[in-house]
């Protein structure tokens, strides 16, 4: 897997299909962070936590949307993805956040783009 080739993002061993846009936030998380009287910040680093963010392109079927879910459902799941700053792949654990399917078509079994999070367990 790499930039130009192969899949951007899997899920267990599952190319994730339909996927329009593809975002890595590079999320810090604090510790015990606070400003004094001077307005200078003191805070201990725990890590950079990457969010995954993925857009579902419009026409997708009810079979794409349904192999989807079926992967996002899971509690907590195994992703491979292409990381730009380490210009490789990165396998972690990581659950979804809420999303939202709309149909979009009714007659051809179609359904509407719709986004989704992936949020990482652990930090990098």
């Amino acid at each position: 897997m790499s930039i130009t080739s192969g899949d951007l993002l899997k899920i267990g061993n599952t190319s994730v299909p339909g996927l329009k846009e593809y975002k890595v936030g590079y999320n810090k998380l604090w510790k015990d962070a606070d400003r004094n009287m001077n307005g200078d910040v003191r805070a201990s680093l725990i890590g950079i936590f990457p969010k995954i963010e993925l857009v579902f392109r419009d026409a997708l079927t009810e079979d794409q949307v349904n192999t989807i879910i079926g992967l996002l459902d899971q509690p907590y799941f195994s992703v491979t993805y292409y990381d730009p700053k380490t210009k490789g792949n990165i396998t972690a654990q990581y659950y979804s956040g809420d999303y939202q399917v709309e149909i979009l078509d009714r007659s051809r079994k179609l359904f509407k783009t719709f986004t989704v999070s992936l949020v990482p367990v652990s930090r990098r």
